[in-house]
C-alpha cells in the first residue's frame, strides 16, 4: 500500500510487481482462454442491443494496459506519485502487452463480423420461412384443385361407363370398361410407398419363400409361378433373380405400368377372373401376399377352389396376411389401409383351405416386433413375457397348402 507519509517510492520494486501481474494474467488465457476474460455474459444470446453493449464494453477495454493511469483525484503527493507509477508502468506495460492488445482487437473484430454474419443469416432465415409459407400455401391450394379435379373424371369416367353398358353390352363396352383406367390407382401406389416399406424392405421378408419354391419344382417351364395381387412386383423380381419362370397379375392399371416398366411380365386383370381362364393343372405354385385381406368370404373360397384346380400335383398355394393375435394389428395398424375389409382368423383360414381341397396346411408365423420394441424383463419377467406375446409377436402370418 502506497501512503502519503512515505518520503521515498521503491520503483524497481513496483515494477517487479507490474511484471509479476502480468505473467499471471497471461497464465490464466493460456490455462481458461478468453472466456477468463469476459466479465459481461449475455443472458440472451439472440439479444441484438446486448450483444452490441458488451462488444462496446469490449471496445473500451481492448487496449488494457497501455493507457496512462488517471492521476485527476489526486492532489499533493499523492498526485506526484501516481504520476510517475503512472508513466512507469504505461512505459513497460505498452511494450509488455503489444501481443495482448493485438490479440484482443483481433477477437474483437471477428466478434463484430460473426454479429454481422448472424444478423444477415437472420434476416435470410425469416425470407426464408415468408416463403416456405407461401409455398406451403401454394401447394394446398394445388392439391386441393388436383383432388376436385379428380372427382370430376372420376364422375366422368363412371358416366361414360354406364352409357356404354346401357348402349351396349357386349364386346365394346368390355373393352372400353378395362382401358379406362381407375382415377385411384397412382393414390394407391403412394399409399404402398408410404406406408408398406421400402422395395429394399420387401423384398428382404420375401426371400424367405425362395426355398420353398425350389423345393415344390415351381418356376420351371411347364410349372410357372402366378402371383396374384402383385403390387409393385418385388416377389416377381426375386423369383426373376433366382431363376424362375413367374408371371404377375394386378388390376391396378399404374402398378401394372410400373411393373411392365421393369421388365416384369404382368397382366392387368381381376385374379380371380384370370384364374378362371387357366387349364387346369398348369401352375406350379400360386403366392398372394397381403391380398386375401382385400376380399369377402365368397371370394376368398372361390380363390381356394380355383387355385386347387390349376395347380399341379405337389404344387402349393400361398397367402400371406396380417396377424390379428398380435393386439397392435388387429386392432390398430391392419385399419390404416383403408382397402382392407376384415382381419382373418389364422386357424379359421387354415380350416377352409383343408375344407376346399389342399393337403398339409400349414400356418407361418413372421415378422415378430424387433428386441427394441419390446418389453424389457427386467422387474417383471412373467408379465413382460405375456404381454410380449400379445403386441410384440409375429405381425404377418402365411397360410400354405398343397394339392397331391
Amino acid at each position: 500500500m502506497l501512503e502519503s507519509k512515505n518520503p521515498e517510492i521503491d520503483v524497481e520494486h513496483l515494477l517487479e510487481r507490474v511484471g509479476a501481474e502480468r505473467k499471471l494474467q497471461k497464465n490464466k488465457i493460456r490455462q481458461h482462454g478468453t472466456d477468463s476474460l469476459n466479465q459481461f455474459p449475455l443472458n440472451d444470446p439472440y439479444s441484438w442491443n446486448q450483444m452490441q453493449e458488451t462488444l462496446k464494453t469490449a471496445g473500451h477495454n481492448v487496449n488494457a494496459g497501455a493507457d496512462a493511469i488517471s492521476a485527476l483525484h489526486y492532489r499533493g503527493i499523492k498526485r506526484r506519485i501516481i504520476q510517475v507509477i503512472g508513466k512507469a508502468t504505461n512505459f513497460f506495460g505498452r511494450v509488455i502487452t503489444i501481443p495482448q492488445r493485438k490479440f484482443n482487437n483481433a477477437i474483437l473484430h471477428s466478434q463484430h463480423i460473426l454479429l454481422d454474419g448472424i444478423r444477415e443469416m437472420n434476416k435470410r432465415s425469416a425470407g426464408l420461412e415468408r416463403q416456405t409459407h407461401k409455398n406451403s400455401l401454394l401447394i394446398d391450394y394445388l392439391k386441393t384443385g388436383l383432388i376436385t379435379q379428380e372427382r370430376r373424371v372420376t364422375i366422368l369416367l363412371e358416366e361414360l361407363r354406364r352409357q356404354l353398358k346401357t348402349e351396349d353390352k357386349g364386346e365394346c363396352g368390355a373393352k372400353v370398361g378395362k382401358e379406362v383406367p381407375d382415377i385411384l390407382d397412382p393414390m394407391y401406389i403412394a399409399f404402398e410407398n408410404q406406408f408398406r416399406g421400402t422395395r429394399e424392405e420387401i423384398r428382404d421378408r420375401l426371400i424367405f419363400y425362395l426355398p420353398r419354391v425350389r423345393a415344390a419344382g415351381a418356376g420351371v417351364e411347364k410349372r410357372p409361378v402366378l402371383d396374384i395381387g402383385c403390387g409393385r412386383g418385388e416377389w416377381l423380381e426375386i423369383l426373376g433373380d433366382a431363376g424362375f419362370i413367374a408371371v404377375g397379375v394386378d388390376l391396378n392399371h399404374a402398378l401394372v405400368n410400373e411393373c411392365l416398366e421393369r421388365g416384369l411380365q404382368v397382366i392387368e386383370n381381376d385374379a380371380l377372373e384370370y384364374l378362371r381362364s387357366l387349364p387346369d393343372n398348369s401352375l406350379g405354385a400360386i403366392t398372394g401376399f397381403h391380398l386375401i385381406e382385400h376380399m369377402d368370404f365368397d371370394t376368398r373360397i372361390a380363390l381356394f377352389d380355383e387355385s386347387i384346380r390349376v395347380l399341379q400335383p405337389g404344387g402349393f398355394a400361398l397367402f400371406e396376411t396380417p396377424n390379428p393375435k398380435n393386439l397392435l394389428v388387429g386392432s390398430c395398424n391392419f385399419w390404416s389401409d383403408p382397402t382392407h375389409i376384415r382381419p382373418l382368423y389364422p386357424e379359421t383360414h387354415q380350416f377352409l383351405m383343408e375344407y376346399r381341397g389342399f393337403c398339409k396346411v400349414e400356418l407361418l408365423f413372421l415378422h415378430p416386433h424387433e428386441e427394441d420394441q419390446r418389453l424389457p424383463a427386467d422387474e417383471a419377467p412373467k408379465l413382460a413375457a405375456r404381454l410380449n406375446e400379445l403386441y410384440a409377436c409375429a405381425r404377418d402370418y402365411s397360410i400354405v397348402g398343397y394339392k397331391v
